[in-house]
């Protein structure tokens, strides 16, 4: 099967490439930085993966030739190795800057030989135009090379490659001009071939449901979205450490059950999250549910603006008790609402022993007239 993706969050691991250089002409320079470039990677060493990456990719365009396929791969394999350390040092984002924009131009390259040594739409054609479309701030580019690479994963029938570039199309064109009805169906036309093609406790299944999950809360789809959530948790569960996901899962159904009325589904979660969650007794606890104060009508006809700083406890299943007013700024309609709000909200509670306990926690809620 020929997929070079691995999408997580969503990214493009560097390929092995191990069809791609010919023994017989082998020169020791290049031979011993691919050597090292694969020891890298089963090393996961991001800094010697961009050193030896880089150091095969040259050697090998000089022996190869830069025009050859197996120089367009070296320069696909130092252009991923960018990408992965932008993801690691951005949180996860690719973050345009000199070197992301030395990967594209890798990309660019390695396409354009592509383009002139490969058959038309051959599935090659993924690995640079997923490649692109990360390291492009170009959003309008960007979609056309996705669009490009998922017509050419449908013209080959392959499923796979189908899930992971329409996943990565819906959080690349997620928050762009370009982000439609048309690209949130690809989340769904994604977990539709992992449920079918995975098992239940197989990663990819287990994100796309996460994705299925959040998508359906947020269109209100709320029996559908607690379903896929709760199967989330399950599967994360089995994992020998936290995955983010779960923690967000949780959070979600507290939302989702505290919207229904439904107290102590919720806190079934409140709890789940105040186990996996060191309590801060320094700052603000943030909250899992939360409903916006009211603002005083007789305040918003004069202009008026304010805040209000509380200090209340988080008992053992999450509820707020004794909300007190440490200070406030405005008048004491504001002081009332954010009582009264405050009083709706859940947190997870602290756990001291692998126990939950009360905690006392302080806010400040801000009154701002737009």
């Amino acid at each position: 099967m020929h997929i070079f993706l691995r999408l997580s969050v969503v990214s493009v691991f560097v390929s092995q490439m191990a069809n791609a250089v010919p023994t017989d002409t082998d020169t020791a320079g290049f031979s011993l930085a691919y050597q090292d470039y694969n020891q890298a990677v089963q090393a996961n060493n991001q800094a010697d993966i961009i050193t030896y990456a880089r150091q095969a990719y040259e050697l090998g365009a000089v022996k190869f030739g830069v025009d050859s396929i197996d120089s367009a791969k070296l320069a696909m394999n130092w252009a991923n190795a960018i990408v992965e350390q932008s993801k690691q040092n951005n949180k996860g984002r690719v973050v345009q800057d000199e070197s992301v924009i030395k990967a594209q131009q890798l990309f660019e390259s390695a396409l354009t030989v592509y383009r002139q040594k490969l058959p038309e739409n051959d599935i090659a054609f993924v690995d640079p135009l997923v490649g692109l479309a990360q390291t492009t701030a170009d959003d309008a580019y960007a979609k056309k090379v996705l669009f490009e690479a998922i017509e050419i994963a449908q013209e080959a029938d392959n499923e796979f490659t189908i899930a992971e570039v329409k996943t990565l199309a819906f959080y690349r064109l997620t928050g762009t001009d370009f982000y439609t009805r048309a690209v949130r169906r690809f989340a769904f036309d994604a977990y539709d071939i992992y449920v079918n093609k995975l098992p239940d406790n197989a990663i990819k299944r287990v994100n796309a449901t996460y994705l299925y999950g959040v998508l359906n809360e947020a269109m209100g789809k709320h029996t559908k979205a607690v379903d896929a959530l709760v199967e989330v948790i399950k599967q994360y569960q089995a994992l020998p450490y936290s995955h983010p996901h779960e923690l967000r899962a949780h959070a979600l159904l507290v939302d989702i059950y505290q919207k229904r009325g439904q107290d102590d589904q919720a806190t079934e979660h409140c709890i789940a999250i105040g186990k996996m969650t060191p309590w801060n007794e320094q700052q603000e606890q943030t909250p899992l549910f939360r409903t916006p104060p009211n603002y005083p009508k007789s305040y918003a006809k004069r202009g008026k603006s304010g805040w209000v700083k509380l200090q209340f406890t988080v008992d053992e299943q999450g509820f707020v008790q004794s909300p007190q007013v440490l200070d406030s700024k405005g008048g004491s309609q504001f002081e009332k609402e954010s009582v009264e709000a405050l009083t709706q909200w859940r947190y997870a509670p602290k756990f001291v022993d692998g126990k939950p306990t009360k905690g006392t926690s302080t806010v400040r809620l801000d009154f701002t007239l737009g």
